[in-house]
């Protein structure tokens, strides 16, 4: 396994260059006057945990009960931060040892465990022979709901319990008794595989004892997707019974895979020449299996690698199957010393998460030294391929044993185990009593991403905000160059927290978004500022160009009668050109400095810089012809009346150029005539006292019919 492809290497050299061992997020000591020795810990379904081992402490330090006997099971609850929600001892008079548990569908949790008691302290039924499968259902509360003792007349010990989708329960350990008590089959040889099935309640539906003429062991057992189940042991057998492949070194790894209802699907013996234990296994998402344990063998029968170190455990052995049991790779990992693997699982990136414990120092693929005189908690996360993406030792000055690990759902993982450590390395809590539970929480793994500025290892190299160098850069949405009233807008791109926009090396004022719209000359910059540096842009120069003047004047009245006109001019200015405007319409041809208007209209004139295509519209002039030719024209006419406000009368007042006598006709805001008068004049001179009397307060048209001619006024009464 180590001698890897180019290509492999180059992989792994890419996760050693960026894998990083999870940080310590917490950790707890728990324990009595005594030892008290975990085996087993799970993440809850409220986000806690449950730790569970077994005790001979009475009360004192974290514990409440007192003892029942020799030792007792413990069982822990922790809140999500690992502090004790509620424990409780459970055991009879005698030995009675945890290895396995789980939380239910309901809250509650199923412990298995080996027990000696008869009827005694929490147990209620007598022992079948000298240790039996010891089964208890607790509320979520940690109380006893049920409990089972099944057993034959030896030892029986039960070493995983796992709820079905039925309800029920599948136990799996392993027996020395023959036909006797719960037990319906003869041992094979020595110790049996022996698989029981429970329904609900607790009581047995089917069993099966499984093994050969030696000794058989079982450490792990699992349900599998099409509903069987997976064993994961060891033997001595040879040929024999149910054992279908002789031994191939002392003792080997045994895998045995059952259908729904326990019978042997198929089986396979793997091992070298010595000793080798498995002790956790488990289905993958591809549908084959992963094991884990330890050996002492060397190359030899299924096994590829050389022994590493070691004289009586060896070390970490870890084999990958196929959905049929056949051997997909494998990797022996260890160091000088003894290393015990005791967990394996898949995690959610489809690599693995170890757990056991070493006593090497820095040697083989171990690459820290022993924090103490004794063993150490050693993890060790695989990739898909089983090569090492990190390793931790974590531990204290003394012995610090077992590890059980499970991935959390914060993508960071739980570990259970026991240590007689007192505070030192990586242990922050001195020892309760003799050795006590030990608890340690590790955060999420470090996915490496680019280095950014956020207080955050981002590249995993165990540095924060380590090489980091704000960069930003501007960009125009469009010309540079303009006349005055265009504009460009400006965007900056960039990695700090903040921006400031420049103009001429000045701050602009409140410009501190990504963008700014930029209206004059100058040149323009974008700084970012963040807690790790700051950056400045490449300048933009902005350059605005400036329009032409532009003014037009009148040579003569614009106010005319039809027939007239008058001549507009407008300032000239170096190399420009001229369009004269009625209104908003170009007139077609007047194009020279001068032009002369006729007709009634607003007239400017725009006034183009050749060179640059930048204009400048001038002055407006309105022209007014509102008489045929030789007609008084309206604004020398005099129409006045006074006073204006008034209330019941007033006097209007004209001079036209006309004898001939006039109408007045009076119009309310709906435009209805309320009075009407025909008034004399006299040489063109109108004077005339109007009485209005009992209108009510408004604004009223005033109008004035004199042959072709119509002359109106507002009118206020108040």
């Amino acid at each position: 396994m180590k001698k890897a492809t180019l290509l492999v290497n180059l992989i792994i050299g890419f996760h050693f260059m960026y894998g990083q061992s999870p940080d310590i997020e917490w950790q707890n000591t728990i324990g009595g006057n005594s030892s008290d020795l975990s085996y087993c810990i799970q993440q809850t379904s409220d986000g806690g945990y449950i730790i569970g081992g077994d005790s001979y402490s009475g009360i004192s330090g974290d514990k409440s009960n007192p003892s029942n006997g020799s030792n007792d099971l413990w069982i822990v609850k922790l809140d999500n931060a690992g502090v004790v929600e509620w424990e409780n001892t459970i055991g009879g008079g005698k030995y009675d040892l945890i290895y396995a548990f789980e939380q239910t569908a309901d809250g509650g949790y199923i412990l298995g465990a080996t027990s000696t008691s008869g009827i005694s302290g929490d147990k209620t039924e007598a022992s079948q022979g000298s240790s039996d499968y010891w089964v208890i259902k607790l509320n979520n509360n940690g109380e006893i709901e049920w409990q089972n003792t099944i057993g034959g007349n030896s030892s029986d010990d039960l070493r995983a319990v796992y709820q079905t989708p039925d309800g029920g329960y599948i136990l799996g350990g392993y027996s020395y008794s023959g036909i006797s008590g719960d037990k319906t089959e003869a041992s094979a040889g020595e110790y049996d595989l022996w698989i029981i099935k429970l329904d609900q309640f607790g009581s047995i539906t089917w069993q099966n004892s499984i093994g050969g003429s030696g000794s058989d062991l079982l450490y792990s057992i699992q349900m599998t997707s099409d509903g069987g189940f997976i064993i994961g042991g060891n033997s001595s057998s040879n040929i024999s019974a149910d054992k279908t492949e002789n031994s191939i070194g002392l003792t080997d790894y045994w895998v045995v895979k059952l259908n729904s209802d326990g019978l042997i699907e198929w089986q396979n013996t793997i091992g070298g020449n010595n000793n080798d234990i498995l002790y956790s296994i488990q289905q993958t998402t591809d549908g084959g299996y992963i094991l884990g344990g330890y050996s002492l063998s060397g190359i030899s029968g299924d096994k590829t690698e050389n022994l590493i170190g070691g004289s009586y455990y060896g070390d970490y052995w870890v084999i990958k199957l196929g959905s049929s049991g056949n051997i997909l790779w494998q990797n022996t990992i260890g160091g000088s010393s003894e290393d015990i693997l005791y967990t394996i699982e898949q995690t959610s990136d489809e690599g693995y998460i170890l757990g056991g414990f070493s006593l090497s120092g820095i040697s083989g693929d171990k690459t820290e030294d022993t924090l103490g005189d004794n063993a150490d908690f050693w993890i060790i996360k695989l990739l898909s391929n089983g090569e090492i993406k990190w390793q931790n030792t974590i531990g204290g000055s003394n012995d610090d044993g077992w590890c059980a690990i499970h991935e959390t759902t914060d993508g960071g993982y739980i570990i259970g185990g026991w240590s007689i450590s007192e505070i030192s390395a990586d242990k922050s809590e001195g020892s309760m009593g003799n050795f006590d539970y030990w608890v340690v929480k590790l955060a999420s793994e470090c996915t490496p991403e680019p280095e950014v500025c956020n207080s955050l290892d981002d590249n995993c190299n165990g540095l924060i905000d380590d090489g980091i160098t704000e960069t930003i850069s501007i960009t125009a949405g469009g010309p540079i160059s303009f006349c005055q009233g265009g504009s460009v807008l400006l965007t900056a791109t960039y990695t700090g927290a903040s921006v400031q926009w420049k103009k001429n090396g000045t701050n602009i004022p409140g410009a501190t978004s990504t963008t700014y719209n930029v209206t004059t000359k100058g040149n323009y910059t974008c700084v970012t500022t963040s807690a790790c540096g700051t950056a400045e842009s490449t300048p933009i120069f902005v350059n605005v160009i400036k329009n032409p003047n532009a003014s037009i004047s009148a040579g003569g009245p614009t106010t005319f009668c039809a027939g007239g006109s008058v001549v507009l001019t407008e300032v000239a200015v170096a190399g420009c050109t001229y369009q004269w405007y009625k209104g908003a319409t170009p007139i077609a041809g007047a194009t020279s400095l001068t032009y002369i208007a006729t007709t009634s209209g607003n007239y400017k004139c725009r006034v183009t810089k050749a060179a640059t295509g930048c204009f400048k519209n001038s002055n407006a002039i309105a022209v007014s012809v509102p008489c045929r030719e030789g007609e008084l024209i309206e604004e020398n006419n005099l129409f006045s009346i006074y006073p204006n406000p008034a209330t019941n009368s007033f006097t209007i007042s004209a001079e036209l150029n006309s004898n001939s006598n006039s109408n007045l006709e009076i119009y309310n805001q709906l435009g209805q005539i309320i009075y009407s008068i025909e008034i004399n004049n006299t040489d063109g001179i109108i004077s005339e006292l109007i009485q209005f009397e009992n209108q009510p307060s408004g604004i009223y048209l005033v109008k004035i019919f004199n042959n072709n001619f119509q002359f109106e006024q507002k009118l206020i009464i108040q």
